[in-house]
């Protein structure tokens, strides 16, 4: 469950309730970064990571005390910066190593310069400065030079009173950038950039966002790695979307374009009291201008759609289910993920032929007995799922310390008890039916001999049902295979699947244990595996899970 205030989880539930939605469309050319080459002619501080500014983190991992008059808060908040050597990745960008005067006023105007390789076409730029501290240039020239043909643009900006700044101007064949500034908004600082994006962020809401859908699920058997998809269709009123407007912004729409969705909850009285719920980070697919032009439909997928085109290339040294997921993470070019450290005690031989980044990782969820998906914060997750204690209502979190890297075990708390779907808050009785029961599972096990050995494993709860058979080429002892085969008939015996069309619930994600109410008054536990939103000014949607009966 996401995490979300005390007021939001009685008013979600609430007999009246109000909820918003908004979409983040990054119209950001996702080349233009990749190709361009930054550089300062203004002497950096120790601290600063001038390269950062084009990795699209566009706020300081933290707020960083230093030696500024007015400026290192004594109340825990800040923390201390890294040393100059220091290699960890912590989101600094660029610093001036001068100080402004008590005016903000530099002896030197820091400078910072991007030089494209190719020519780029671009909505705008974006500058953020010190979001985490409200801190920002308020004086400053925006000077942009084609690749061919000499200055396209210059912006003098005045008394800018935002961390973020956005330029939204038709910019064609941009060849370089030069952000200049010339006065700090507050006196004794040093000039701070942490991120320069070659477009705009557009936020649509309100009358403006006509419709939002979203699709969620998570396989807990590894059977497929679903890939989430949300889709929105946008007034188009004003034609900004028309291929045939040359001011509009259609030309400037690209495959692998950022959005992200949030929802979000009236809980105050005041017209801007909404409390929102991030619902994923996703990645332009396919958009369209819909009949008579009036409105545009977009879609976009999660990581997964990508990685299907990504090739993963042949690896047969001795390794770690954990080391080789974050070999193929790392060659797909994806930096923000969370294994489970349980995979580092699970050893394979790894793959002996090519095969695509989603393939392969869904081969380790499967030889690692986890599940994989990306989380709403764009995130990808490798992780064991713990099992439901049905008689306490509780998850069952392993210790903290079974985890390494980003990955953080909330301590188990009510907000971990089962979140109820009864009658009061759906639109007709959930169904309730079983899925086919699996009597045994056969394994090709991929290990030393030709074409590799079979086992056969019987499910040790029904008597007769299906039989699967399971070729994967991590899966190198007849142990490993028992292994698997235990943790998929645990899975596959509860059989029992629900499903719900009810006022939905944003903060709930897939994995989350759930009680659905039958005709009977019980109240039946399950662990979502899929749920979709549907949202036209007010939200719906479906639930489904698998449980107990």
């Amino acid at each position: 469950m996401e995490s979300v205030s005390a007021i939001f989880k009685e008013s979600i539930y609430a007999p009246s309730r109000e909820l918003t939605a908004k979409v983040a469309f990054e119209i950001i050319d996702p080349t233009a970064s990749n190709d361009a080459v930054v550089v300062s002619s203004f002497a950096e501080a120790p601290i600063s990571r001038l390269q950062q500014v084009l990795n699209k983190k566009r706020t300081m991992a933290f707020s960083y005390a230093t030696f500024e008059p007015d400026y290192f808060i004594l109340d825990g908040s800040m923390k201390i910066p890294p040393q100059y050597s220091y290699e960890g990745n912590d989101e600094l960008g660029f610093w001036s190593n001068e100080i402004s005067d008590e005016n903000g006023i530099f002896v030197e105007n820091p400078t910072v310069s991007f030089s494209l390789g190719e020519a780029h076409n671009t909505l705008g730029l974006t500058i953020s400065f010190d979001i985490i501290n409200n801190e920002y240039a308020s004086d400053f020239t925006l000077q942009v030079i084609a690749k061919v043909g000499g200055i396209l643009h210059i912006e003098e900006v005045v008394n800018n009173t935002s961390p973020v700044y956005t330029l939204l101007k038709n910019l064609d064949g941009v060849g370089s950038v030069d952000i200049i500034v010339t006065k700090w908004a507050n006196g004794n600082r040093r000039a701070r950039i942490t991120e320069v994006d070659f477009g705009v962020i557009q936020e649509y809401t309100g009358t403006d966002l006509i419709r939002l859908n979203v699709i969620e699920e998570m396989d807990l058997v590894g059977s497929t790695v679903p890939s989430n998809e949300i889709q929105f269709t946008l007034d188009n009123q004003e034609r900004l979307f028309n291929i045939l407007n040359p001011d509009g912004i259609y030309r400037f729409i690209l495959p692998k374009q950022e959005i992200r969705a949030y929802f979000g909850l009236k809980i105050g009285e005041g017209e801007n009291d909404f409390e929102f719920v991030s619902i994923g980070k996703y990645y332009l697919t396919e958009w369209q201008t819909d009949e008579g032009s009036m409105t545009t439909t977009f879609t976009a997928r999660d990581i997964f759609d990508r990685l299907e085109t990504v090739e993963y290339s042949v690896s047969l040294t001795a390794t770690s289910l954990y080391a080789l997921a974050e070999d193929i993470l790392t060659k797909a070019d994806i930096h923000d993920y969370q294994i489970d450290s349980k995979l580092l005690g699970d050893n394979t031989n790894g793959f002996d032929a090519s095969l695509n980044a989603r393939e392969a990782l869904q081969s380790i969820a499967i030889a690692g007995r986890a599940v994989i998906y990306q989380d709403r914060l764009g995130t990808v997750v490798i992780r064991r799922i713990e099992p439901i204690d049905f008689s306490t209502g509780y998850i069952v979190f392993p210790s903290p310390d079974t985890y390494v890297g980003l990955l953080t075990i909330p301590e188990v708390t009510n907000d971990y008890l089962f979140q109820a779907i009864d009658f009061e808050n759906t639109f007709a009785e959930p169904q309730i039916n079983l899925n086919e029961p699996i009597s045994s599972l056969i394994f090709l096990v991929n290990d030393e001999t030709e074409n590799g050995t079979e086992y056969t494993f019987m499910n040790p709860t029904p008597n007769n049902g299906a039989t699967y058979k399971i070729e994967n080429p991590l899966i190198n002892t007849s142990l490993q295979a028992e292994r698997v085969a235990n943790w998929m008939f645990a899975e596959y015996n509860m059989r029992g699947y629900y499903r719900a069309n009810w006022r939905q619930n944003p903060a709930l994600v897939c994995g989350d244990a759930i009680m659905v109410e039958d005709g009977f008054g019980q109240n039946k536990k399950a662990r979502i595996i899929k749920q979709d939103f549907q949202f036209e000014g007010f939200l719906t949607g479906n639930t489904e899970a698998i449980g107990g009966v």
